[in-house]
């Protein structure tokens, strides 16, 4: 359901006359903070999509998304925030994203705006960043179905990476989890992967 939601919602701002005037256009990257920051520079004017927590009542999920706008501008955070006729700016960008989200359609749910913050940051001014938050949610969304198990590809690889004393960051062990793994800031002190037999 989150994942369908997610890319129905990066695809209704991909369809949309904001997109022409954007850089990026996608689910929020991951990455520690300074490396995000540095990812959202270097891409900006971008909106990217991410999940939130939500309720969920009876059987119906309220989903919550929170869609970031990310200007930048050479000339200075007025002009981020405003934009200076060449560049979109941050003003616009959120309002384009106020008109698309509220009542907006993704994967057949529709959803609606429930506030925007912007949030003070050091790092987002040094960066030479303006940064908004756009929160959206729907309503009444039914729970998925149970798990198809039939539908799953089998179970071929087990991999374990062991930090027995966490001498490494949550970010870089998410690095050692990928496929492949990322080894190459950091390693496990020891790893084990088994290839099942058919």
């Amino acid at each position: 359901m989150l994942a369908e939601l997610e890319d129905g919602l990066v695809a209704l701002i991909e369809k949309s006359a904001l997109a022409g005037r954007l850089r990026s256009v996608a689910g929020l990257p991951d990455g520690g903070a300074g490396q995000l920051l540095q990812r959202l520079a270097v891409e900006a004017p971008g909106v990217y999509v991410a999940p939130l927590g939500f309720a969920v009542v009876d059987g119906l999920a309220a989903p919550r998304f929170e869609i970031t706008c990310v200007a930048r501008n050479a000339r200075g955070q007025e002009a981020a925030r405003k934009g200076d006729g060449k560049l979109i700016g941050l003003a616009q960008m959120v309002d384009a994203v106020l008109a698309l989200m509220d009542g907006g359609v993704a994967d057949g749910v529709v959803f609606h705006v429930s506030g925007v913050s912007y949030p003070r940051d050091a790092a987002l001014a040094d960066a030479g960043l303006c940064v908004a938050t756009v929160a959206i949610e729907a309503t009444g969304v039914p729970l998925p179905p149970a798990l198809d198990e039939a539908a799953l590809a089998p179970f071929e690889t087990f991999r374990a990476s062991y930090d027995i004393e966490p001498h490494e960051s949550a970010a870089e062990h998410a690095r050692w989890a990928g496929d492949p793994p990322d080894h190459t800031i950091s390693a496990p002190e020891a790893s084990e992967t088994v290839t099942l037999q058919p």
